[in-house]
Protein backbone atom coordinates (compact mmCIF):
# COMPACT_ATOMS: atom_id res chain seq x y z
CA UNK A 1 0.00 0.00 0.00
CA UNK A 2 1.26 3.24 -0.62
CA UNK A 3 2.38 5.91 1.45
CA UNK A 4 -0.14 8.22 -0.66
CA UNK A 5 -3.28 6.38 0.35
CA UNK A 6 -3.17 6.72 4.21
CA UNK A 7 -2.82 10.88 4.20
CA UNK A 8 -5.24 12.32 5.95
CA UNK A 9 -7.66 14.31 3.95
CA UNK A 10 -9.78 17.61 5.52
CA UNK A 11 -12.93 15.92 4.88
CA UNK A 12 -12.33 12.55 6.66
CA UNK A 13 -15.25 13.02 8.98
CA UNK A 14 -17.33 13.97 6.20
CA UNK A 15 -16.46 10.70 4.18
CA UNK A 16 -16.48 8.35 7.74
CA UNK A 17 -19.88 9.95 8.09
CA UNK A 18 -20.97 8.81 4.32
CA UNK A 19 -19.76 5.25 4.93
CA UNK A 20 -21.68 4.98 7.77
CA UNK A 21 -24.69 6.05 6.19
CA UNK A 22 -24.14 3.69 3.58
CA UNK A 23 -23.55 1.16 5.44
CA UNK A 24 -26.84 1.31 7.41
CA UNK A 25 -28.72 1.81 3.84
CA UNK A 26 -27.19 -1.46 2.61
CA UNK A 27 -28.14 -3.27 6.29
CA UNK A 28 -31.29 -1.79 6.29
CA UNK A 29 -32.44 -3.12 2.83
CA UNK A 30 -31.19 -6.72 3.99
CA UNK A 31 -33.10 -6.44 6.92
CA UNK A 32 -36.08 -5.59 5.15
CA UNK A 33 -36.07 -7.99 3.09
CA UNK A 34 -35.23 -10.42 5.62
CA UNK A 35 -38.38 -9.61 7.67
CA UNK A 36 -40.64 -9.56 4.50
CA UNK A 37 -39.31 -13.16 3.66
CA UNK A 38 -39.52 -14.01 7.21
CA UNK A 39 -43.45 -13.06 6.71
CA UNK A 40 -43.62 -15.56 3.92
CA UNK A 41 -42.68 -18.24 6.02
CA UNK A 42 -45.15 -17.56 8.59
CA UNK A 43 -47.83 -17.34 6.24
CA UNK A 44 -47.02 -20.49 4.73
CA UNK A 45 -46.93 -22.30 8.32
CA UNK A 46 -43.47 -23.40 8.05
CA UNK A 47 -41.07 -22.90 11.21
CA UNK A 48 -38.51 -20.23 11.82
CA UNK A 49 -37.68 -21.59 15.65
CA UNK A 50 -34.08 -21.25 14.36
CA UNK A 51 -34.67 -17.40 13.01
CA UNK A 52 -36.54 -15.92 10.32
CA UNK A 53 -34.82 -17.87 7.17
CA UNK A 54 -34.23 -21.04 8.71
CA UNK A 55 -36.83 -22.57 6.36
CA UNK A 56 -35.92 -20.50 3.09
CA UNK A 57 -34.69 -23.67 1.21
CA UNK A 58 -38.74 -24.82 1.58
CA UNK A 59 -40.24 -21.62 0.97
CA UNK A 60 -37.86 -21.08 -2.29
CA UNK A 61 -39.25 -24.82 -3.15
CA UNK A 62 -42.98 -24.31 -2.45
CA UNK A 63 -42.52 -20.97 -4.61
CA UNK A 64 -40.42 -22.67 -7.36
CA UNK A 65 -43.27 -25.65 -7.60
CA UNK A 66 -45.87 -23.20 -7.86
CA UNK A 67 -45.99 -22.28 -11.58
CA UNK A 68 -47.01 -19.18 -10.58
CA UNK A 69 -45.35 -16.32 -12.61
CA UNK A 70 -44.76 -14.12 -9.84
CA UNK A 71 -43.86 -16.77 -7.43
CA UNK A 72 -41.00 -17.61 -9.82
CA UNK A 73 -40.23 -13.96 -10.09
CA UNK A 74 -40.16 -13.12 -5.96
CA UNK A 75 -37.87 -17.39 -6.50
CA UNK A 76 -35.48 -14.97 -8.62
CA UNK A 77 -35.20 -12.33 -6.63
CA UNK A 78 -34.75 -13.94 -3.17
CA UNK A 79 -32.19 -16.00 -4.62
CA UNK A 80 -30.05 -13.08 -5.44
CA UNK A 81 -30.63 -11.92 -2.06
CA UNK A 82 -29.95 -14.82 -0.66
CA UNK A 83 -26.33 -14.93 -2.97
CA UNK A 84 -25.09 -11.66 -1.27
CA UNK A 85 -25.88 -12.39 2.38
CA UNK A 86 -21.97 -13.52 3.25
CA UNK A 87 -21.77 -9.70 2.02
CA UNK A 88 -24.21 -8.77 3.95
CA UNK A 89 -22.70 -10.72 7.27
CA UNK A 90 -19.37 -9.10 6.31
CA UNK A 91 -20.90 -5.31 6.61
CA UNK A 92 -23.04 -6.39 9.55
CA UNK A 93 -19.60 -7.98 11.50
CA UNK A 94 -16.83 -4.98 10.04
CA UNK A 95 -14.91 -2.07 11.46
CA UNK A 96 -15.08 0.81 9.23
CA UNK A 97 -11.63 2.77 8.07
CA UNK A 98 -11.52 4.92 5.42
CA UNK A 99 -8.51 5.64 3.31
CA UNK A 100 -7.80 7.64 0.27
CA UNK A 101 -6.36 6.95 -2.83
CA UNK A 102 -3.68 8.88 -5.13
CA UNK A 103 -6.50 11.60 -6.35
CA UNK A 104 -7.34 11.93 -2.55
CA UNK A 105 -10.56 9.90 -3.52
CA UNK A 106 -12.07 8.19 -0.18
CA UNK A 107 -12.09 4.15 -0.35
CA UNK A 108 -14.16 2.32 2.34
CA UNK A 109 -11.98 -0.25 3.97
CA UNK A 110 -14.32 -3.24 5.63
CA UNK A 111 -11.97 -4.82 8.21
CA UNK A 112 -13.66 -8.30 9.61
CA UNK A 113 -12.79 -10.21 12.52
CA UNK A 114 -12.40 -13.96 12.25
CA UNK A 115 -15.03 -16.07 13.23
CA UNK A 116 -12.95 -19.11 14.16
CA UNK A 117 -9.01 -20.18 13.41
CA UNK A 118 -10.20 -21.14 9.69
CA UNK A 119 -12.05 -18.50 8.52
CA UNK A 120 -10.70 -16.60 5.92
CA UNK A 121 -12.76 -13.49 5.57
CA UNK A 122 -10.46 -11.16 3.79
CA UNK A 123 -10.48 -7.27 4.65
CA UNK A 124 -12.43 -5.36 1.58
CA UNK A 125 -11.94 -2.29 -0.28
CA UNK A 126 -14.65 -0.54 -1.84
CA UNK A 127 -14.54 1.78 -4.33
CA UNK A 128 -17.80 4.65 -5.18
CA UNK A 129 -19.18 2.77 -7.24
CA UNK A 130 -18.76 -0.64 -5.82
CA UNK A 131 -20.72 0.66 -2.72
CA UNK A 132 -23.15 2.46 -5.20
CA UNK A 133 -23.53 -0.77 -7.32
CA UNK A 134 -24.36 -2.68 -3.95
CA UNK A 135 -26.50 -0.20 -2.64
CA UNK A 136 -28.50 -0.39 -5.84
CA UNK A 137 -28.85 -4.04 -6.16
CA UNK A 138 -29.82 -4.78 -2.40
CA UNK A 139 -31.98 -1.61 -2.12
CA UNK A 140 -33.95 -2.71 -5.20
CA UNK A 141 -33.81 -6.24 -4.49
CA UNK A 142 -35.47 -5.10 -0.82
CA UNK A 143 -38.24 -3.31 -2.50
CA UNK A 144 -39.60 -6.07 -4.60
CA UNK A 145 -39.23 -8.58 -1.63
CA UNK A 146 -40.91 -6.85 0.57
CA UNK A 147 -43.34 -5.90 -2.08
CA UNK A 148 -44.26 -8.94 -3.98
CA UNK A 149 -44.39 -10.66 -0.38
CA UNK A 150 -47.16 -8.01 0.69
CA UNK A 151 -48.88 -8.93 -2.78
CA UNK A 152 -48.64 -12.50 -2.65
CA UNK A 153 -49.62 -12.60 1.32
CA UNK A 154 -52.91 -10.66 0.26
CA UNK A 155 -53.77 -13.46 -2.40
CA UNK A 156 -54.93 -16.11 -0.17
CA UNK A 157 -55.43 -18.52 -2.64
CA UNK A 158 -52.22 -18.82 -3.60
CA UNK A 159 -51.00 -18.92 0.20
CA UNK A 160 -53.41 -21.44 0.60
CA UNK A 161 -51.67 -23.15 -2.59
CA UNK A 162 -48.06 -22.46 -1.37
CA UNK A 163 -48.97 -24.28 2.05
CA UNK A 164 -50.17 -27.17 0.69
CA UNK A 165 -47.03 -27.93 -1.37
Amino acid sequence: MSQELLLPNPRSSDHYADALQWLAKVLTSFAQAEQAIGQLTLAMNLPIRNGSLSSIGEVLSRLESSGERRCQNLTKRIARWRSLRPLRHLLAHATIRIVYDDAGEPLIVTRHLPLDESDVTPDRVWTAPERDELLRIVTNDGRSIVDQVANLIQNKPEIGRLRKV
